[in-house]
Formats: structure tokens, sequence, C-alpha cells
């Protein structure tokens, strides 16, 4: 019996085309990077997530004013931080009204927040507003670089299992 090329069944062709699901396994990978990092703020930095973001707030609004005069890298911030007179360059904005609007906090949860994340010097708190503590360069010498680092295992979790793809092209069906 001659078997010709057309009766041949290409198991590429044949295949179906679904895609495997991956959600599953990638919003897991991204509840482990989740509860990491909550427990690594308690641990590690020994405050509440409250108080993390509004350090965080204060944090952004630093770095939406850093990247006005020119992205920086990792250790162009690190020198920036360690050098407290960049840190207090501008005239702040930040306040407590503001963080308790934008965090959805009560003003007096936040003003408490405010002091005691000042007390410990991770928050310098003035008349003239809220910006980065003294402290806050070792926050990110030690706690910014791990997250980093589990940000990017993260990343390479989602792309090994397809999810990053699907995540990059996700378009919500409404």
């Amino acid at each position: 019996m001659n078997v010709s090329e057309k009766n041949i069944i290409d198991l590429k062709t044949f295949t179906k085309t679904d895609e495997t699901p991956v959600f599953s396994s990638g919003l897991y990978s991204w509840m482990m990077f989740l509860i990491n990092l909550y427990n690594r703020v308690k641990k590690n930095l020994k405050i509440d997530f409250d108080s993390f973001m509004i350090l965080q707030l204060v944090v952004s609004d630093y770095l939406y004013k850093t990247n006005k005069n020119g992205i920086k890298n990792f250790n162009q911030i690190e020198q920036s931080l360690n050098n407290s007179s960049d840190l207090f360059k501008e005239k702040r904005k930040v306040n407590i009204a503001s963080i308790a609007e934008v965090l959805s906090l009560p003003r007096e949860t936040v003003r408490r927040k405010v002091l005691y994340l000042s007390k410990i010097r991770l928050l310098d708190y003035t008349k003239s507003g809220i910006g980065i503590g003294s402290e806050y360069k070792t926050v990110f010498n030690e706690f910014v670089a791990d997250t980093v680092s589990k940000m990017s295992q993260l990343i390479k979790k989602w792309e090994q299992d397809g999810s990053l793809k699907k995540l990059l092209d996700f378009n919500k069906k409404i």
C-alpha cells in the first residue's frame, strides 16, 4: 500500500489552537507576591500597611518631581536619598488632607500615622508639608531592592507559564 503525502495528518495543523488557560497560575503568583510584600512590611519595616501606603504616596510624590527633571536609575536615586538636601529642594505639596483623600482614610488616622512615621524618621513632617525622612534611605537600600528582586521573580514566573503574554494582551470584554 502506497501512502501519499496528502494522507498524512500534520499534527501542528490538527491540534486545537486554543491557548492553555493560565489565569489561576498567574493569579496565584500575584497573590504570593502580595502576601510576601505585606509580611515584609510588618516584619522588616515594623509598620502597618496603611502607614506603608502613606509612605509610598509621599515617595511617589518625590519620584514624580524627580522624573520631571529626568528619569534616574536605581543608583542615582540611592545617591539622591543619601544627599538629604536633594529631598528638600522643592516646595512640598503633600499634606495630611491630600493623603487622606487619595487613600480614603480619615484625616485623624493619617495625622497619627504621619506623626509616627516622622518620629521614626521615615517621613519628615513640617508646616510646609510632608516629605521623605532621613531614614528612608535605609528602606530604599534594603526593602526596595528586595521588592524589585521579588517583582523580577514574579515577572519571570509569569513569562514561564504564559501569564505575562496574556496580561500584556489583556483586553477586557464588556
